[in-house]
């Protein structure tokens, strides 16, 4: 069934009003009409059908039929630290992470990472993300959508994590440490994987990642893209959750 996100103070009205790319996408993409039903969610744990009362040429008009309370995953939480990247990678990261199963995305400067111009237009793009990470949600039938957090320093978010937290780094210069090293055998309340940019984490970088309680790891011997690495440490994270067994 065709899912469409909504802010969840829409999700308790029996009338639902959509418009714009919402009303664009259901009626000239998806070419439904009068009848059709349609889940909305808002996010968070809620959903609810809702059937296609009225069709209008900027809006159309939903009644909500039935509500379901779905309740939190029950899984330990992970949260992606992402270094700024060129371009519009971390677009791709946002999308793809979220059909991975990520809670959190913390977007981070980095010594190595983007001059500081492009840093600071990145600053802007938090709602962009956010409009990415929910329609990811809505195609791989998430319930939840994850937080993009605003950019920050790398060293404010690897504070900013719960010390309970299994926390690892990625960086080239740990290869010979693989996740088999690091891993527990019993899940953690929250992962957390900090991912450097194009250029990796500077020495320095991952010395106060140690200090801050971060495990240095590898992913074999190839030297992979931000994003390669970002989306394959999620995907074996996942896995070792049982989230994709």
């Amino acid at each position: 069934m065709t899912r469409i996100f909504v802010d969840p103070e829409k999700l308790v009205l029996d009338q639902v009003t959509l418009a714009d790319e919402d009303h664009r996408y259901l009626i000239r993409v998806l070419r439904l009409e009068i009848g059709d039903l349609v889940t909305l969610f808002d996010g968070r744990v809620g959903e609810a059908d809702a059937r296609i009362s009225r069709i209008g040429p900027r809006a159309v008009e939903l009644r909500v039929e039935t509500r379901r309370e779905l309740g939190a995953p029950e899984r330990p939480a992970l949260i992606l630290i992402q270094a700024l990247a060129k371009g519009e990678k971390l677009d791709l990261v946002v999308q793809k992470a979220t059909e991975l199963g990520v809670t959190r995305i913390m977007p981070v400067t980095s010594a190595r990472s983007i001059p500081q111009l492009e840093a600071m237009r990145a600053l802007g793009r938090r709602a962009r993300w956010q409009k990415i990470a929910r329609e990811a949600a809505r195609q791989c039938g998430r319930t939840d959508v994850p937080s993009i957090e605003v950019v920050t320093p790398l060293a404010t978010a690897m504070h900013a994590v719960s010390k309970d937290a299994l926390r690892l780094i990625l960086w080239e210069g740990a290869r010979g440490i693989s996740l088999t090293d690091v891993l527990p055998t019993a899940q953690p309340p929250e992962m957390v994987v900090a991912i450097g940019p194009e250029g990796g984490f500077s020495p320095a970088e991952v010395e106060a990642a140690k200090a801050a309680g971060f495990l240095p790891a590898g992913l074999g011997p190839r030297v992979l893209r931000t994003e390669t690495a970002a989306l394959a440490i999620l995907a074996i994270l996942q896995f070792q959750l049982g989230d994709m067994a």
